[in-house]
């Protein structure tokens, strides 16, 4: 979420339910209700957590009954990402964590934000993974599950900045290297064809603009770059101006009006409701 409450475009990219997989399998873990060693994982306790995503999974778990390798379970559950994303915002919403707000766009329809309540969750724990890595102290089983997270999936930079990954960096490694399933998440990331590290990496304007005339291509049927729009298509003087267009907003959700020759935000987000939802 950014500071308005607006999910960020990378909480919806398909490659980023591989944290969301290995994180839902790392909190089993926690709870008991899973085990692993080097490479599997298997069933622990059976009774359920009363969450809805979690006891899902371990049904799943159960009724594979069989150990299987981490990897093979990061990728299945990684398939439910969509699923996995709506029940984490539902539960945090339901903890007060994020609140939620509908803007009204049309009288039919409304664009659902998620603002934090608060920031000091998420400044302490930032601030107790730095303090960790700082120091000689044993990691809690939960701290040492988020570090293996951020040095395995390249999100340290989320956290520290280069001089202190470089600095810290056999610590970072220390601590990582006691959790198994994290160590995991690298060999699964690597089969993905896109660097995961490229998820968080900001597109330039050229970039999103080039996947938002994509999506508009697919969906229209166009086959051919030619029949596109002359804001759309590349070459054109309007072209550069959609492009500063796209520099300006920080994103591609745009249309253009040829009568007025002039540009708009497209207001339809990702979680949409009907209106008074």
């Amino acid at each position: 979420m950014d500071e308005n409450g607006n999910q960020h475009i990378n909480f919806r990219n398909e490659n980023f339910d591989i944290i969301i997989a290995s994180s839902v399998l790392m909190e089993l873990l926690l709870l008991h209700r899973i085990d692993s060693d080097e490479k599997y994982i298997f069933p622990d306790k059976t009774d359920k957590v009363n969450d809805v995503l979690l006891d899902g999974v371990i049904d799943e778990i159960i009724e594979y009954k069989n150990s299987r390798r981490i990897e093979d379970w990061i990728s299945t559950l990684s398939f439910q990402g969509q699923h996995f994303r709506d029940e984490i915002i539902t539960s945090l919403v339901r903890k007060g964590v994020l609140k939620i707000e509908n803007e009204q766009v049309f009288w039919f329809f409304s664009k659902r934000k998620y603002p934090l309540v608060g920031e000091e969750q998420l400044e302490e724990v930032q601030l107790r993974i730095r303090n960790l890595v700082f120091s000689d102290d044993l990691p809690s089983e939960r701290d040492m599950v988020i570090v293996s997270i951020l040095k395995n999936s390249n999100l340290l930079g989320t956290v520290f900045t280069k001089n202190e990954i470089v600095e810290y960096n056999a610590r970072i490694s220390q601590i990582a290297k006691m959790d198994f399933i994290g160590q995991s998440i690298a060999p699964v990331i690597a089969a993905y064809d896109m660097p995961f590290a490229s998820i968080f990496k900001k597109k330039t304007a050229e970039e999103m603009l080039e996947e938002h005339t994509a999506e508009l291509m697919k969906k229209f049927r166009i086959s051919n770059e030619e029949n596109l729009p002359q804001w759309l298509r590349k070459g054109t003087e309007q072209y550069e101006k959609t492009l500063d267009y796209v520099r300006e907003k920080g994103h591609a959700d745009i249309t253009f009006n040829p009568k007025t020759k002039s540009y708009s935000e497209l207001k339809f987000g990702y979680y949409n409701t009907g209106s008074g939802v």
